[in-house]
């Protein structure tokens, strides 16, 4: 199917290589890719490199006769408008993916992704946002969300177009621990800790998003309402995120109570029988540092030497994961699925 992208941010760029380089992604054409005041020059520049992931290992070029994209052959229309209703989407796009990070609250005109609909000769049928939604928007992730298949044939067979989210990349670490620790053994309570990479959100300098991105900041999280949003569970929780200078790839620790007792072995079993388990990863080196989960595109990749266990209910389990290529690959599952409902 071909989509569109409105956005040319970080997760725009992982999308385009993913597809690119992914066989199983070839149901995902992307056939337009609109942005505000980037050049197409520049964004065929930061398609084949990045600071944080290093070279894409894709063929980019560009045709100015007809403003596209050339990526491993494929031709990207590139467009650059700034208004959701002023973009002229190719009639052959049926979905679209939101990634701008602006527009996914109905609530608010302003932010209303629902205005793609209003552009002139558009042939959308749907929209996935890469961010959580807010307002009515309903989150969704591939493999956690309980009735996805029920819940996603229902959306796209309706006769009016449909607005899902997507979560974060912080849910999607954060939901295989917590989903397999609840099922396995029941959690009684739980804190999230998350040292994330760099976002677009901060300043190099103090201003006024805040302080310095070179410092360490202290930041709320909604990735622990989001995780019971999605799971539609009432686990209670709360959690913290600390923001640092990396380029990417960050880490994730969730201390929980739980209502059994229990050794490490069963925490190993829990998380290799998991329904996860395929979305599971392990880190081969001890103590591993952030740069180690870049590229890596499990939902998260577990730390077993660093697991601890505390009076023998309260356990502590640590990860890592990519915030940008693992959050994105995990995206494009729940992309290709909602696809398969639109056929």
């Amino acid at each position: 199917m071909k989509v569109g992208i409105n956005g040319t941010g970080l997760i725009t760029r992982a999308l385009v290589k993913l597809v690119a380089l992914n066989e199983e992604f070839k149901n995902i054409e992307i056939a337009q890719i609109n942005g505000r005041t980037m050049t197409i020059n520049r964004l065929k520049d930061l398609l084949l490199y990045s600071s944080s992931q290093g070279h894409s290992n894709l063929d980019v070029s560009i045709n100015y006769d007809t403003n596209e994209l050339l990526v491993n052959g494929n031709k990207i229309k590139y467009t650059a408008n700034s208004k959701p209703e002023d973009i002229q989407w190719l009639p052959e796009i049926e979905l679209l993916i939101e990634a701008t990070g602006t527009f996914r609250d109905d609530t608010k005109n302003s932010k209303d992704p629902n205005r793609h609909f209003k552009s002139l000769n558009n042939n959308l049928k749907g929209i996935v946002i890469t961010a959580p939604g807010k307002g009515s928007i309903v989150d969704y992730m591939w493999i956690a969300s309980p009735d996805l298949e029920q819940e996603i044939t229902t959306v796209t067979s309706a006769k009016k177009p449909f607005v899902i989210g997507a979560a974060s990349c912080t849910t999607t670490a954060a939901i295989p621990i917590v989903d397999t620790l609840d099922e396995v053994f029941g959690i009684e309570s739980c804190y999230l800790t998350t040292v994330h990479a760099v976002t677009r959100s901060q300043d190099i300098l103090d201003g006024s998003k805040g302080w310095c991105a070179m410092d360490t900041q202290l930041h709320s999280t909604g990735a622990t309402k989001a995780t019971n949003k999605v799971l539609k569970k009432s686990i209670p929780m709360s959690g913290i995120a600390f923001r640092t200078s990396d380029k990417a790839g960050s880490f994730i620790q969730i201390d929980a109570v739980l209502n059994k007792e229990i050794i490490k072995e069963n925490l190993l079993d829990a998380f290799k029988n998991s329904k996860y388990k395929s979305s599971f990863a392990y880190s081969t080196v001890s103590n591993p540092p952030s740069s180690y989960v870049r590229g890596n595109k499990a939902m998260v990749v577990l730390i077993p030497d660093e697991f601890v266990i505390i009076d023998k209910k309260r356990v502590i389990i640590k990860g890592l994961y990519d915030n940008e290529e693992g959050y994105t690959n995990h995206l494009l599952q729940l992309i290709n699925f909602v696809i398969s409902k639109m056929k």
